[in-house]
C-alpha cells in the first residue's frame, strides 16, 4: 500500500516536537522553546523537511489566530481596569519611550524614520503566551507582579490597532487607499468601542437554549473564533487581534471555563503549530553570517526593554523589586511583532535581509526569555540584600 508522503511529514514534526518538548521540561523551559527549535530543526535552513515557505506562512497566521483566541481568555477585565495606571498609563509611555529611541537611531544610522517607527513598535510589543507561562510555572500568575505584567501584555495587544493603521499610512504601497485607512480607521474605534464596553459590561450570560449540544458549543467557540478573525480582517487590521477579542469576549461571559476546557486540545495543537511555523523562518546561513550583529541586538533589545520597563513602572510608584521583575518579564520581543515585521515587509518599510535579522532577534529573545528572567530574579535578590543591609545600617 502507498503511504502518503503527508503522513510521513507530520510523524516526523509530532516526533520532533516530543522529543524536543521532553528536554525542554528536563531543563525547564518553556514548551514555546521547544517548538522554535523544533521548527528550526525542521525547516528549510536546516534539516529541510519543510521546504514550503507559503505552506509555514499559512500555517503561522491560522496558529497565531487560535494562541491568540485563547490568550485572551486569560484575560480578567475588571483586574485589568484595577490596575489601569500601569497597565494604560505605563505601556503607552514604553512605546512612546520605544518609538523615540528607534527613529533617533535609525536617523543617526541612515534609515529612514519610517523605519524607526516600525522597530519602534516591534520592539514594544512583548510575548503573551511566553509571559503567561513563566508565570503559571512560577506561580505568581495571581501575584500584583503577574498581575501588572498581564494588564500591560492586554494594553499592549491592543496597541497593535493603531500600530497596523500607522504603518498602513507610512508604508505608502499601491493598496493603500483613502477608502482602506478610513475602513482601518472606523474598525479600530469599533474595536475599541467594544473593549469598553466590556470593561464597563463586566460579566454576561449566554443562555444555555443558544448553545445547545456539546459538539453544538465547540463549533460554535471555533465559529466565534475564526467569525471574529474574518471579521478584523475584513476591516484591514489582525485577524489575530479579532480572535484575541473573541477570547476577551468569552472570558467575560459564563460559558469561559467550558468553552476553554473543551477546545484546549485545539489550542494546544495550533500553539505548537504557531511556534514551529516561527522556528521555520529562522534562517540559519544568515544567523551564521551575522551573528556577532544579532547577538548583539538580541542583547540590546533584553537591556532596553528592561530598562524602560523599569523607569516607566518606577515612575508610577511601584517599589524596585516589583519594577525589576516586572521588567524582566516584559523584556522579549512577541508574538504581534512577527505580524508588524510581515507588514513592514509588504509594505516596502524594510527589506528581505532586515526581515530576516527582525525574525532571528525576535525568535531570540522569546528563546532565551527564561534565561533572562532567571538572571533578573538574580540580580533582584542581590538587590533586595543590599538594600536591606543599607535598611539595617542606617537604623543602627
Amino acid at each position: 500500500m502507498h503511504l502518503d508522503p503527508v503522513i510521513l511529514v507530520i510523524t516526523i514534526v509530532l516526533f520532533s516536537a516530543m522529543l524536543m518538548a521532553y528536554l525542554a521540561m528536563r531543563v525547564k523551559l518553556p514548551i514555546v522553546v521547544a517548538y522554535i527549535l523544533t521548527g528550526i530543526l525542521l525547516g528549510p535552513s536546516a534539516l529541510g523537511v519543510i521546504e514550503d515557505h507559503d505552506l509555514v506562512t499559512r500555517i503561522g497566521e491560522i496558529g497565531v489566530i487560535m494562541l491568540l483566541f485563547f490568550v485572551g481568555m486569560e484575560v480578567s477585565i475588571p483586574r485589568l481596569v484595577d490596575g489601569w495606571k500601569v497597565a494604560f498609563i505605563g505601556t503607552n509611555i514604553q512605546i512612546m519611550i520605544s518609538v523615540a529611541v528607534c527613529v533617533t537611531l535609525a536617523l543617526l544610522f541612515d534609515m529612514s524614520w519610517q523605519q524607526g517607527v516600525l522597530y519602534g513598535f516591534i520592539i514594544s510589543l512583548s510575548s503573551t503566551a511566553v509571559v503567561l507561562k513563566m508565570l503559571q510555572d512560577s506561580g505568581e500568575l495571581e501575584l500584583p507582579l503577574g498581575q501588572n505584567a498581564l494588564g500591560v501584555l492586554l494594553v499592549q495587544d491592543m496597541a497593535i490597532i493603531p500600530m497596523m493603521v500607522i504603518l498602513g499610512m507610512l508604508g505608502g504601497g499601491d493598496d493603500v487607499t483613502v477608502s482602506t485607512l478610513v475602513i482601518q480607521v472606523l474598525g479600530g474605534l469599533g474595536v475599541i468601542g467594544f473593549v469598553i464596553w466590556l470593561m464597563r459590561t463586566g460579566h454576561f450570560h449566554i443562555p444555555d437554549s443558544l448553545l445547545g449540544s456539546d459538539d453544538h458549543r465547540v463549533m460554535l467557540g471555533l465559529l466565534l473564533c475564526l467569525g471574529s478573525a474574518s471579521l478584523t480582517g475584513w476591516l484591514g487590521l489582525s485577524p489575530a487581534l479579532g480572535a484575541f477579542l473573541a477570547g476577551v469576549l468569552l472570558a467575560s461571559s459564563d460559558q469561559a471555563e467550558w468553552v476553554h476546557d473543551h477546545l484546549g486540545p485545539v489550542h494546544i495543537i495550533f500553539m505548537a503549530l504557531f511556534f514551529m511555523s516561527i522556528g521555520m523562518l529562522v534562517d540559519l546561513d544568515y544567523l551564521l553570517a551575522n551573528a556577532g550583529v544579532v547577538i548583539g541586538a538580541t542583547l540590546l533589545v533584553f537591556l532596553f526593554n528592561a530598562g524602560t520597563n523599569v523607569f516607566v513602572l518606577r515612575a508610577l510608584g511601584e517599589d524596585w523589586e516589583s519594577s525589576l521583575l516586572t521588567a524582566g518579564l516584559l523584556s522579549q520581543i512577541g508574538e504581534f511583532s512577527f505580524l508588524l515585521a510581515a507588514i513592514g515587509l509588504h509594505l516596502a518599510l524594510i527589506d528581505e535581509s532586515l526581515h530576516s535579522m527582525t525574525v532571528l532577534v525576535i525568535a531570540l529573545t522569546l528563546m532565551l526569555s527564561p534565561l533572562w528572567m532567571a538572571l533578573t530574579k538574580r540580580f533582584a535578590r542581590v538587590h533586595g540584600v543590599s538594600a536591606e543591609s543599607q535598611t539595617t545600617g542606617s537604623q543602627s
